[in-house]
């Protein structure tokens, strides 16, 4: 028996040459592009069978399901394209807001025409399973208000060049914009956007955006329009750096830091917090050294070894740690965080499934308490 990670594997591919009689791969999301390296060294296996197991199989559409399917039966459901004429576009079209009575009843079709194949090679267990084992979870979306400094530079962002930008030309970039430094097109709508999760997050995140947009400027490099925001920061703003967290600036850090307050001193409970950003996790780390609190972080630079020691040290029950700062995307699949049963979603992924990864760290085998989950 060999137990190997994807990328050791991808790279000392050419040594496993000989039959295998069964391959086993966990997370088998990651198998979810036919064309990624991964995919395309496993699959070179002369193995006799292969299963894949997967927590979310659909991420984005269709056809990453249909790469999940072509890898542990091959041929089953066609070639990619006869799938995406066949199933995927029937079953899209039926669901659209435009579909005539036949568009649905066709993408109903051939939808259960789908599952009815599927079903030869799939076996589905739903979290209603672990639901009689493990004890009761609470999911609740906690609406923040705005402070009044949210909600001015918010309306003032609205007014400004970098939202025109994305606006004026909604279906690209120019060349002659580019060259002029003008933004505009999907990536100022990207940038526009990017602005407005970091000041929901904090004000403190959209000061940093803007300073980093004046220092592009100065580079000579292209930059939106965010000067102008400028004069709508505190002078405090300007002496916090990245020393001190202004928790009365943002709804979201106002009710978070209320939360943790309350779960320290009215609770033995520990608390996993979870972001997309490694700039909103830095700024957990000031609250946590403001309020005294001990944590721990994983998030991308930290090496596989050392993850699982401070894994294992946090779910000790005699561990002092109190927080385990998670990102997202390091950590949202695989690690088994029951020493913990608050989480904190602080923002959301763009693709709801890697929220559904992070929420399950912490309602999983092994864990005897109540979890409360807070997005």
């Amino acid at each position: 028996m060999l137990i190997i990670s994807y990328e050791t594997f991808r790279l000392h591919a050419h040594a496993l040459n000989g039959e295998i009689g069964l391959v086993i791969c966990d997370e088998g999301h990651r198998l979810k592009n036919q064309e990624n390296q991964t995919y395309l060294a496993l699959n070179q296996i002369n193995a006799k069978r292969r299963v894949l197991l997967s927590g979310t199989p659909i991420q984005n559409d269709l056809l990453e399901y249909f790469s999940l399917v072509q890898f542990v039966c091959p041929g089953l459901l066609g070639s990619s394209s006869e799938f995406r004429k066949k199933f995927e576009n029937p079953i899209l079209r039926g669901r659209d807001a435009a579909a005539t009575d036949a568009d649905q009843k066709k993408g109903k079709e051939r939808l259960e025409e789908l599952i009815g194949l599927v079903n030869r090679c799939m076996i589905r267990r739903t979290s209603g399973i672990l639901s009689q084992y493990l004890p009761v979870k609470v999911e609740q979306v906690v609406c923040c208000s705005l402070t009044a400094l949210q909600k001015t530079l918010y309306r003032a962002f609205l007014k400004s060049k970098a939202v025109a930008a994305a606006v004026e030309h909604p279906e690209g970039t120019t060349d002659k914009r580019k060259k002029n430094g003008g933004g505009g097109g999907i990536s100022a709508s990207l940038v526009a956007i990017t602005f407005l999760k970091k000041l929901c997050n904090s004000p403190q995140l959209a000061y940093d955006m803007v300073l980093e947009n004046r220092a592009k400027a100065k580079k000579g490099d292209p930059a939106s329009n965010f000067d102008e925001l400028m004069q709508y920061f505190p002078k405090e703003f300007e002496g916090a750096g990245g020393k001190q967290v202004l928790v009365a600036t943002s709804g979201k850090l106002k009710v978070l830091d209320t939360l943790l307050a309350f779960i320290k001193n009215e609770t033995t409970d520990k608390v996993v917090l979870v972001s997309n950003y490694t700039q909103t996790m830095d700024l957990f780390e000031r609250l946590c050294r403001m309020r005294g609190y001990r944590y721990v972080r994983l998030d991308g630079t930290m090496s596989i070894k050392k993850r699982g020691k401070v894994v294992e040290d946090f779910n000790d029950p005699l561990s002092s740690d109190f927080i385990f700062m998670l990102s997202s995307k390091a950590g949202g699949c695989g690690l088994n965080l029951i020493g913990a049963n608050r989480l904190v979603m602080y923002d959301p992924d763009w693709n709801p499934a890697n929220d559904g990864q992070a929420m399950a760290r912490v309602w999983r085998d092994g864990q005897r308490k109540q979890c409360f989950i807070y997005r």
